[in-house]
C-alpha cells in the first residue's frame, strides 16, 4: 500500500501568495525502503552516476555495531547505491563496489576526469584496528575512504592506488570538491574530527594531477596540520576567481590567495567562537547562500547536540579583503533552540516564493509522518534584515536525521529532500514537494560557477555552485532559483575559468545546462 502523507503546513502570506509548504512521503513505493531498511544511515548523495538525467541516490552507514543493533535487518546493511528509473521509482544497483560494509559518515558524487560521468567519494570514518573478530563489523571498523572512478556509468574502486585515501586519513567526516588552483580539475579536501585516539587530526588537501591521481599538498597550500571538523562549506568570498571554505566544529575560515595558498581568516575568531554547552555540544553542519538578496553569501551553521543552538551569519561584504560576518542569529528569527539534534543545513528555497530558507533535518513526527524543520523566509526588513519563521512551533518531541540532501528528483521544479535515518528501527525518508505556485529556474553548471539572476537591473538571486556542503550530505550541480511570479529574467553565469555568459530575457520554469 502506499504510504502517502500530505503535510500541509499554514504559514504567514508571502510577497507572492505562498500559504503552505507540503511534502508527500513516497519512501515506500520508490523502492528505498525495503533495501534500507535496518540500516544504521548517516549519508546520502545525490548524482546522476549513469548521465541519464535522472537523479540517482547513494546511501551508506555504521556497519560496526552487534547484529542485534540492526533491528529489523538482524545483521548490518550495506551502502546502497539506487538508481533512479524515473516515474519516482528507485533500484538497487546489484553487483556494484559501492555495496559495501563501513563506518560511511558523508559522500559526494564529483566529476574528477572530466569525462561527464561523476565519481563517488564516500568518506569513512575508520578506527584504524579492531578487536572485533566478527564480520562485517571488523572490516567495518577499518574501512578508510573509498573512491569510484565512473567509467560510462560503471562504478569502479581506485581508492589505494589514485592516492585519494591516504594512510593516515583515518576518523574522515566529510570530503569538500573543488579547484583550489584553477587548474580545471577539481581537488578534494578530506577532513578529520578531532576524537583521534592515535595522534592529532590530520585534514588534507588532495591535489588532482591527473588521470584520477592525487597527491597531499597541505604544506604547498599552507594549510595547517591541526585543521578538524564535521562539515565544509566553500564559496569565493574575496572575489579573487579561487575557493575559500569554512570548516564547521573547529569553526575556521580559510580564504585564498595568490600562489594557491590560503590563510586562515584569524580577525574573525570572535565571530565563529563556540562556548559549547557540555562536550558534545559541536557546530556540525554549514552552508554559504544570499539570504536577503545583497550579493553576499551568508553562512549558516547547525549543531550536533540537543538542544541545538543553530547559528546565522550575514554577510556584510569585504572589509580589507575579508567578509565581515555578522552573528545575526536572534535577529533573523533563529533565536530558539531546537530540541533536538540539527546535524545538516541548507539554504534553499522550498516554495519558490523567491526568498531562501533555511532548513536543518531536525522533524516533527506525528505517528508515521515526519515533518522537516523549514524556517520559511518571510520577507527582508529595513537594512536588508532577512527574517524566518519556523512552519510549526518548536517543541519538545522532535526527531533528527544525520543526512538530508536537497534535490529535484523528478524535475517538476520543486525541491525534494532525502532523509537518512541513523536509527535501524526507522525508516529513511522521501519526501517529494508538492507546493504549489512559484516560478523557477535551475542552472546545471561545472562546479564552481557563480551565478546571478535578475530583473530590470535588480538581483533575484547569487548562488555559488558546490556540492557536498551541509554535514554528510551530497548534492547535484545545480543550483536552484525560485522566482515568484517572475515570467522572464536575465542570467549571468560566471563559469570557473572566469568566462562570463549573459542571456537576457530567459523564459522560466526550465533547467539550463550550461555544461553542453
Amino acid at each position: 500500500m502506499l504510504l502517502l502523507f500530505i503535510l500541509i503546513l499554514l504559514l504567514p502570506g508571502s510577497t507572492f501568495g505562498q500559504t503552505s509548504i507540503e511534502f508527500h512521503d513516497i519512501t515506500n513505493d520508490s523502492g528505498l525502503q525495503v533495501p534500507l531498511r535496518g540500516m544504521m544511515g548517516h549519508a546520502a548523495a545525490w548524482g546522476d552516476f549513469d548521465k541519464d538525467g535522472r537523479p540517482d541516490l547513494f546511501v551508506g552507514g555504521f556497519c560496526d555495531r552487534p547484529n542485534s543493533d540492526y533491528v529489523p535487518a538482524g545483521r548490518p546493511v550495506t551502502a546502497k547505491l539506487f538508481r533512479n528509473l524515473g516515474n519516482d521509482r528507485w533500484v538497487v544497483l546489484k553487483n556494484s563496489p559501492t555495496d559495501f560494509c563501513g563506518r560511511t559518515t558523508a559522500a559526494v558524487f564529483a566529476d574528477l576526469d572530466n569525462d561527464g560521468f561523476p565519481e563517488l567519494y564516500a568518506v569513512n570514518n575508520s578506527k584504524g584496528s579492531s578487536k572485533i573478530q566478527e564480520e562485517p563489523q571488523k572490516t567495518a571498523q577499518t574501512m578508510t575512504s573509498k573512491l569510484f572512478k565512473n567509467s560510462k556509468g560503471s562504478l569502479l574502486d581506485i581508492s589505494k592506488e589514485s592516492g585519494a585515501s591516504p594512510e593516515g586519513i583515518l576518523t574522515a567526516r566529510t570530503v569538500g570538491a573543488f579547484d583550489y588552483n584553477k587548474d580545471g580539475l577539481l581537488d578534494l579536501l578530506v577532513v578529520e574530527d578531532k576524537f583521534k585516539k592515535n595522534g592529532n587530526p590530520h585534514s588534507v588537501l588532495l591535489k588532482n594531477t591527473g588521470n584520477m591521481k592525487f597527491q597531499n599538498v597541505n604544506a604547498e597550500a599552507e594549510l595547517p596540520d591541526d585543521l578538524y571538523g564535521f562539515g565544509v562549506a566553500v564559496a569565493d568570498l574575496n572575489n579573487d576567481g579561487r575557493p575559500d571554505f569554512f570548516v564547521s566544529h573547529s569553526n575556521r575560515l580559510f580564504m585564498s590567495r595568490p600562489g594557491n595558498k590560503y590563510r586562515e581568516a584569524t580577525e574573525l575568531q570572535k565571530v565563529f567562537a563556540w562556548n559549547p554547552l557540555d562536550n558534545e555540544d559541536w557546530p556540525c553542519g554549514a552552508a554559504f547562500g544570499d539570504l536577503n538578496l545583497d550579493g553576499n553569501l551568508d553562512l549558516v551553521v547547525s549543531v550536533h547536540h540537543d538542544p541545538a543552538r543553530n547559528k546565522v551569519y550575514l554577510n556584510h561584504g569585504l572589509k580589507n579583503g575579508l567578509p565581515v560576518f555578522e552573528d545575526a542569529t536572534e535577529r533573523v528569527g533563529l533565536a530558539q533552540s531546537v530540541p533536538a539534534k540539527s546535524p545538516h543545513i541548507e539554504i534553499q528555497d522550498f516554495d519558490n516564493d523567491g526568498l531562501p530558507d533555511i532548513y536543518v533535518s531536525a522533524a516533527w513526527k506525528h505517528d508515521d509522518q515526519v515533518i522537516p524543520l523549514i524556517y520559511r523566509n518571510d520577507g527582508i526588513r529595513k537594512g536588508g534584515l532577512p527574517h524566518f519563521v519556523p512552519i510549526r512551533a518548536i517543541q519538545p518531541g522532535m526527531v533528527y536525521f544525520p543526512a538530508g540532501p536537497t534535490a529535484d528528483f523528478n524535475g517538476d521544479g520543486k525541491l525534494d529532500i532525502f532523509l537518512v535515518s541513523w536509527f535501524p528501527s526507522e525508516s529513511s525518508r522521501l519526501l517529494k514537494n508538492q507546493t504549489k505556485g512559484g516560478n523557477w529556474l535551475q542552472i546545471h553548471a561545472p562546479i564552481g560557477s557563480k551565478i546571478r539572476i535578475t530583473s530590470g537591473g535588480k538581483l533575484l538571486g547569487y548562488q555559488q555552485l558546490f556540492v557536498g556542503f551541509g554535514f554528510a550530505s551530497g548534492h547535484l550541480p545545480i543550483c536552484h532559483f525560485g522566482l515568484g511570479s517572475f515570467k522572464t529574467v536575465d542570467l549571468e553565469v560566471e563559469l570557473p575559468d572566469g568566462t562570463k555568459r549573459r542571456v537576457n530575457n530567459v523564459t522560466i520554469n526550465r533547467k539550463i545546462d550550461f555544461n553542453e
